[in-house]
């Protein structure tokens, strides 16, 4: 099958290269051109801890990208999606599907404008991936990739991409209630995305101060009441259970907020805290954490870009 990576940084770059590994005809996308000149002079370093992999998949700017693909896994920004999804609409079959592992909420709402909600599925993943360098990305902890189409409807295609993943070292899991998943990362994401860039920390930061533990925490309670409030029952312990987890195994991982203060990006911040309270003031909750995050993440954003 012919994939191309819409978005190409660390998460991109671990997922396509372990496709390319297993035989799959891989395009990476992405604007970052040191990557592209490190992969394309001495392949793409996938750090584990089982050992280093070295992949050798294509890899181009997106706008020198003109192959037709079978299927698109998409790790932009949220707010980076629409424009560079019509960028590809040269490379798009009539049968083409858009697979979300982005972080937020309303990925599957652009992604269905561009392609059809037939072909639109999502998903989400929590494997802890770094950027080292250009050509270089490294993961030390274990984590779960979910999928599933948008709408919860069990397609033959879903056995497609789920054998894609079958001989890589890739644990990637079909899932008919995404839903539940997505929401569950966006409350997962809403504390400890936040949190961690403010503080400049990480999973392991948080665990060593309790205070800071709990206000993630209550991050995740106010999404959990929110979705609850849209249909979506996401399992808050699950949540907190997922928390823990990051806290003690992916001590060391800098969160993708945190990642893009420290690169003066904006950050995702719109689609998990600021997308929850749109949401909450649709549904009348109060979410008194995620404003305060929001705008403090919103804040930084000016600071770090001056």
């Amino acid at each position: 099958m012919r994939i191309a990576i819409l978005g190409a940084g660390a998460v991109g770059s671990w997922f396509g290269g372990y496709l390319s590994a297993n035989g799959h005809e891989v395009f990476l996308l992405t604007t970052n051109q040191a990557h592209i000149n490190a992969v394309t002079e001495r392949g793409l370093q996938l750090r584990a801890q089982s050992g280093v992999t070295v992949a050798t998949p294509h890899i181009s700017q997106p706008d020198e990208f003109s192959e037709p693909v079978e299927l698109i896994i998409a790790l932009t920004k949220t707010f980076q999606l629409r424009a560079a999804l019509a960028r590809l609409s040269d490379n798009v079959l009539a049968d083409t599907s858009v697979l979300s592992f982005q972080n937020g909420l309303g990925n599957a709402e652009v992604i269905a404008e561009a392609v059809g909600i037939e072909n639109t599925w999502i998903g989400v993943t929590m494997l802890p991936v770094d950027k080292i360098a250009p050509g270089v990305v490294e993961c030390m902890g274990a984590g779960t990739t979910w999928f599933g189409h948008a709408t919860g409807v069990h397609l033959p295609m879903a056995r497609t991409i789920q054998a894609l993943f079958a001989d890589t070292a890739l644990n990637v899991q079909y899932d008919q209630f995404i839903q539940k998943r997505v929401w569950g990362k966006v409350a997962f994401n809403a504390g400890m995305n936040a949190v961690c860039a403010l503080a400049n920390g990480t999973p392991g930061t948080i665990a060593s101060y309790p205070p800071a533990k709990e206000l993630v925490i209550s991050a995740a309670k106010e999404v959990a009441e929110v979705a609850e409030a849209f249909g979506v029952n996401i399992e808050l312990q699950s949540v907190i259970d997922t928390i823990n987890f990051a806290c003690e195994k992916h001590a060391d991982h800098i969160p993708s907020m945190r990642q893009d203060l420290l690169d003066g990006k904006p950050t995702e911040v719109g689609a998990i805290n600021g997308a929850i309270v749109e949401k909450a003031k649709k549904a009348g909750i109060p979410v008194l954490v995620n404003e305060m995050l929001a705008t403090l993440i919103l804040l930084a954003e000016q600071s770090m870009a001056k």
